[in-house]
């Protein structure tokens, strides 16, 4: 894979940010299926399954970013993996030409997510066909998990999947609804839980580089994203009240009580890419509606064409532990003064110090305790969904010092809202745009999902079409209200 963990730092220093750099990477798939035999997908196959999932759902070359900066979670005007066309103000619709300059960053996840897909049916396949594995079950659960965690991430990000398993093309060969895809991911993942659960043994410490994982700390994991990738599949608030919560609540209660981390080699092959150019210094900030939160004296939206804003202060001790003061701007002010910031992230600004090796948060355990409150606040326990949030080991008391919040429905959802925007930013590829989504804050015009990628429909001779600005069903595929 290209080596390119220096190049921030040049960009930085020659003022190249404001163009459009070709941050290739280059997938290490090991894709050895071989026609002519019965062992369709090897161990080898297997064993990277998790790490080819993970490279690319938080490449750089991803939309990432982007969602990152249109959910006003983060701000950047620079023209890079689409930030400043997605989150300019008026919204616009996404450019869905196959020869639109960023179409990679949807186009390259979408292709990424089909070989992972593709070499999990592989090994299912080879499975089913009476291959020997060190340890079938093993293997079956961690291709089930492959399965799942590809088309549930396709699924909440666009609003058509092509679906496959082990058996073949699936639907005739043609696209399904998101939320169809959803259910084939979840079952996947229910698919390998059972294998988990019924099973003993242990995920070799080369599945997730360096950290060996039993069968329950498995299947901690696997109900983990399971949680994450239903909660996280609707588009709009009347979604989000229609979820199964008690199926969300029986994910969450079974899944992660630390934090998953992947521990990085130096920007090699395991890194988590998208968050780094997020808060970078020179590259993205923290949107101020996000500052707002923390401090209600502090302006949400830049309308002054004065650089420099007053520091900011606030009761939640993480304003000052996890986020760094800046007095000026770097963005170019005639492509909006909104995306200007006083503030970016610096919580992770160690793992830049260690030259990119290190424990890296794929997977908050704060992010499931919000799953199970908001699961609780939603079948109306509103006496446990406190309780999650004011334990003494929840960080928003352990690192924020903030006080009990009250036993009521809109003190509790307010809270979760709050941890999810300052506890897990910088977390998970997409958390961020997805919380605003299902909250109906995306500003107006937001795409609240994309279109399959141009070139896709171009293959398969399918009228092009988008979504956001005003293309598509308002409220289902662009939003029509917003935080504003």
């Amino acid at each position: 894979m290209k080596n390119i963990k220096y190049i921030l730092t040049v960009l930085f220093l020659s003022f190249a940010i404001t163009s459009c750099e070709d941050f290739n990477t280059d997938l290490d798939v090991d894709n050895v299926e071989d026609p002519n035999s019965n062992q369709l997908g090897t161990e080898a196959t297997a064993g990277k399954l998790f790490q080819n999932w993970y490279v690319s759902n938080n490449a750089y070359r991803s939309p990432s970013l982007a969602m990152a900066t249109m959910s006003d979670m983060h701000s950047c005007s620079w023209g890079n993996a689409a930030m400043r066309d997605s989150s300019s103000e008026p919204r616009i619709a996404w450019n869905n030409s196959d020869t639109y300059s960023n179409q990679s960053f949807t186009n390259t996840f979408f292709n990424s997510m089909h070989v992972v897909l593709a070499d999990a049916n592989g090994v299912i396949a080879s499975i089913e066909n009476g291959a020997s594995f060190s340890d079938n079950n093993m293997v079956k659960a961690m291709a089930r998990f492959a399965q799942g965690l590809a088309v549930g991430s396709l699924a909440m990000n666009f609003d058509r999947v092509w679906l496959s398993d082990e058996t073949g093309s699936l639907n005739d060969g043609n696209a399904v609804s998101y939320n169809d895809a959803i259910t084939f991911a979840l079952a996947k993942l229910d698919d390998a839980i059972s294998i988990a659960n019924a099973n003993t043994f242990t995920v070799g410490a080369n599945y997730f580089n360096g950290t060996a994982m039993s069968n329950v700390e498995l299947s901690q994991l696997l109900n983990s994203f399971a949680a994450r990738i239903l909660v996280n599949s609707v588009r709009n608030s009347t979604q989000r009240d229609g979820l199964d919560w008690g199926k969300v609540k029986n994910y969450a209660s079974n899944g992660l009580t630390s934090d998953f981390t992947i521990t990085g080699d130096g920007w090699n092959s395991w890194v988590s890419e998208w968050p780094l150019y997020s808060f970078f210094p020179g590259w993205g900030r923290v949107d101020m509606r996000v500052i707002n939160l923390m401090d209600s004296g502090t302006i949400p939206y830049w309308v002054s064409a004065n650089p420099v804003a007053p520091e900011s202060t606030s009761g939640d001790a993480r304003l000052l532990s996890d986020f760094e003061y800046l007095n000026g701007q770097n963005f170019i002010s005639s492509r909006g003064i909104y995306h200007y910031s006083s503030y970016r992230h610096k919580r992770y600004d160690w793992y830049i110090s260690a030259s990119y090796e290190g424990d890296y948060p794929e997977m908050l355990a704060a992010e499931i305790y919000l799953y199970e409150a908001e699961a609780l606040l939603r079948t109306n326990d509103l006496a446990g969904a406190a309780a999650i949030l004011n334990s003494a080991t929840n960080p928003r008391k352990s690192r924020g010092n903030l006080p009990d919040v009250a036993v009521n429905a809109v003190d509790i959802a307010d809270a979760i809202h709050y941890e999810r925007s300052i506890e897990i930013l910088s977390t998970g590829s997409g958390l961020a745009f997805y919380e605003m989504r299902r909250e109906n804050l995306l500003q107006a015009g937001t795409l609240l999902h994309f279109p399959i990628p141009g070139k896709q429909l171009l293959a398969a001779k399918i009228d092009g079409y988008t979504f956001g600005g005003t293309s598509g069903t308002a409220g289902e595929d662009y939003s029509t209200s917003g935080w504003r």
